[in-house]
């Protein structure tokens, strides 16, 4: 796999917070006051779902409860064994939450919890223990495809040690998942393949943009039809790569997006594509817009690139919304799924914060969190601005037939 630099990217002007989407007083209803990401979705009727990650109910990593323990952990099945560890006996991945906000300029508001648990009580979606087999299962991206939504997940043995890969589902608009039996290697495409983004293409494909999880590999374009995407045989699959001089479906996978990628998220917006990721070498999170699927991400003739929000050490942080403390910026960030019904001009997202040591923030542990941004995005060279209905704006929402 060759990889090229990297073009530098313009900067959005006018990045702001718009609030925290969880924490003390935020999410303690539910019972998770620390936790991350925050992964959107359109459910299929309409809804919108949040997937976190490993998720506590005091406000930190790692942190327990303080007081009496929420009475959903009661009316779950365990999490953690009888072992001491991080925020037992109440760790959970991932858990969720739906929103019914239909603006997201005053910020996203949780209703209720999914999961098997209480509709107070974010329950982990899926049916495992942390230390049997594996110390946690991280959600990567969700998909929704007719009345089935679909979650790629990541199984750790430690933080960043992918042990393989699985993809969920759920028949009941994201409350409950089952496996589909769908589970990949760690070792597929030299492990550019644990961390996974899709979008559906509303051409029979879904497309699917992966990297490893150590944050430090480029990116890797495959696509597979709807109806296989369930399926474990990669025989099903098409990798996308540059042979003979030619780009095409069916060569040997190339790297379409160097450097060292996190988290990212590829979504349709209007009649072009995002892919809004976690920058680890230039510690910034960027939007990239594009033509269509396979267009060259390094050619700035047919694509843009934008960074959203650049990352800062701690004590010089800026929520964008004070001038004199110039533009925004957070320590520690990762993340950036953005907000389904964003449009260009309004580009919502979800950036994830870890204080991960003893720092001007505090203790280790805390912040950890999800906070909701807001900034702008170009579209790519050649398109001009067109109105678009908030359900279609962006493709996480439903099909025109029913989709995402």
């Amino acid at each position: 796999m060759t990889e090229t630099p990297q073009a530098s990217a313009a900067t959005s002007t006018g990045t702001r917070k718009v609030r925290d989407l969880s924490g003390p007083g935020i999410t303690t209803v539910f019972g998770m006051e620390g936790t991350d990401l925050g992964i959107l979705a359109r459910t299929p009727s309409g809804r919108l779902l949040a997937v976190f990650g490993d998720t506590f109910a005091g406000a930190g990593m790692g942190a327990p409860h303080v007081g009496r323990p929420h009475p959903g952990i009661a009316q779950c099945a365990p999490t953690t064994d009888d072992r001491p560890g991080p925020g037992n006996p109440d760790w959970r991945s991932p858990v969720g939450l739906f929103s019914d906000t239909t603006d997201p300029a005053n910020g996203l508001q949780w209703a209720e919890a999914a999961g098997p648990g209480p509709r107070d009580y974010a329950s982990q979606l899926l049916d495992y223990v942390h230390g049997h087999g594996c110390s946690t299962i991280l959600p990567s991206d969700v998909l929704t495809i007719g009345d089935t939504m679909y979650l790629h997940v990541m199984v750790n043995e430690g933080l960043g040690n992918v042990t393989r890969t699985q993809i969920h589902r759920s028949t009941d608009d994201g409350r409950t998942w089952e496996p589909t039996g769908a589970e990949f290697s760690r070792l597929l495409e030299g492990g550019h393949r644990q961390l996974w983004t899709w979008e559906r293409g509303h051409d029979g494909w879904v497309y699917v943009m992966s990297t490893g999880f150590q944050r430090d590999k480029g990116v890797i374009l495959m696509r597979v039809r709807e109806e296989h995407l369930a399926r474990e045989d990669t025989a099903n699959w098409q990798t996308f790569g540059h042979h003979k001089g030619r780009w095409g479906w069916g060569n040997p996978t190339t790297i379409v997006l160097p450097g060292r990628i996190g988290e990212m998220y590829l979504r349709r917006c209007e009649d072009f594509w995002t892919l809004t990721y976690f920058d680890a070498e230039h510690y910034r999170i960027d939007c990239l817009t594009f033509p269509d699927i396979g267009a060259d991400l390094l050619d700035r003739s047919v694509t843009s690139h934008t960074t959203l929000l650049p990352g800062s050490a701690w004590g010089d942080e800026s929520d964008g919304t004070d001038p004199t403390a110039g533009p925004a910026r957070v320590a520690q960030l990762y993340g950036g799924c953005p907000v389904p019904g964003s449009t260009p001009e309004q580009w919502h997202f979800v950036v994830s914060q870890w204080n991960t040591h003893a720092s001007a923030a505090g203790p280790a542990g805390w912040p950890y969190r999800s906070m909701q941004f807001v900034g702008s995005i170009p579209r790519p060279p050649g398109h001009t601005e067109r109105r678009a209905s908030p359900t279609t704006t962006h493709s996480q929402s439903q099909d025109p037939a029913p989709g995402r």
